[in-house]
């Protein structure tokens, strides 16, 4: 028997901006656990574990399990495709009763065998065309679910870029196989036009020079979603650029003083600013970072979010937040629909 132990460093590379999940589950740092033999789980949940990985692998693929770890409230158990091209996970909820996650790791060599032709075009082509100047490269890519969870995607291919920079690449199973990509860059790869307009953008803000200290780019080719992100070395603040038009789309700076969330209610049950001190404040701000002119625009509040928006078909909006010092510490475009352009 192969014993399977997953590299929990491989679940930092997730996306930067969206939060996306990495469902192969690791072993906490002084949990107590316990190996046991498959032979010992009981032939139901054995059933409903081989069930999740024909799922996702197909029933006329072979594989075996081979070790288990008792984690307390779950079992993990380990194994392989009998053909050597992936090695498996799944974790099993024995309070309820049920497979929570399961992901299958191939090798990059195993693609044409472990996905259907029209999806390998698909990803390959996304891939190649994310950035002209360095073609996406993959090591390995991953075949996951776990329905249970509650951010997106929760079904997905996943493919890990190879080399020093972090790339990954997304296709939402659920979304009809829809494609997102984030990547990693290193500053000295980057225009250098970009980075200064990010650290102007900054000082717009803050009044303060704060140092770009990462870089990356994503797409979402179903949203038409294309920028780059520009964080500080805390990664509290950032900025994000359009790579179609090299327009500023979002800023945000550290402004974060309340405790908790219930300070958080306490601080905005009532509006910080009427619509009209709002506007005078965002005005100039508006009209620096995205040359929009906020006179005739509406005011809504929600909690510490103010939306300057008109009644006017394809007209722009702008979303700003402010904190308990009355700052306005982030500044984001939307279309009039109200998505982030």
């Amino acid at each position: 028997m192969r014993k399977f132990r997953w590299i929990s460093a491989v679940a930092v590379l997730i996306f930067v901006a969206t939060a996306l999940p990495v469902q192969a589950a690791t072993i906490p740092a002084g949990a107590e656990t316990t190996d046991k033999q498959v032979g010992s789980l009981t032939p139901t949940v054995v059933s409903r574990l081989e069930k999740a990985v024909q799922e996702l692998i197909g029933s006329k693929t072979a594989f075996q399990f081979d070790d288990v770890t008792d984690m307390g409230k779950t079992w993990i158990v380990e194994g392989e495709l009998e053909d050597g091209t992936a090695t498996l996970q799944t974790e099993y909820n024995k309070e309820k009763n049920r497979v929570d996650s399961t992901t299958i790791r191939y090798k990059i060599s195993s693609l044409g065998k472990a996905m259907n032709a029209p999806l390998k075009t698909k990803v390959l082509n996304s891939a190649k065309a994310f950035d002209s100047k360095r073609p996406l490269r993959f090591e390995a890519f991953w075949r996951v679910k776990s329905p249970y969870q509650s951010n997106k995607p929760s079904n997905y291919w996943v493919f890990w870029g190879a080399g020093e920079q972090a790339s990954s690449l997304y296709v939402d199973v659920d979304r009809g196989n829809a494609i997102t990509i984030n990547a990693d860059y290193a500053l000295k790869q980057v225009d250098p036009l970009l980075l200064n307009r990010a650290m102007n953008t900054f000082k717009r803000v803050s009044g303060q020079r704060i140092k770009v200290q990462h870089a990356s780019r994503y797409k979402d080719e179903t949203k038409g979603l294309s920028y780059w992100s520009f964080e500080d070395a805390n990664e509290a603040s950032e900025v994000k650029i359009s790579v179609v038009t090299g327009k500023v789309l979002a800023v945000s700076t550290y402004g974060v003083d309340w405790n908790d969330d219930a300070d958080f209610k306490k601080t905005f049950a009532s509006p910080k600013y009427t619509p009209s001190e709002a506007l005078k404040l965002v005005k100039p701000k508006a009209q620096m970072l995205f040359n929009i002119n906020l006179s005739g625009y509406k005011v809504n509040v929600q909690g510490n979010q103010y939306t300057f928006f008109k009644q006017q078909k394809g007209t722009d909006s702008i979303v700003a937040k402010v904190n308990k010092k009355g700052t306005f510490y982030a500044y984001s475009l939307h279309s009039s629909d109200g998505k982030m352009l």
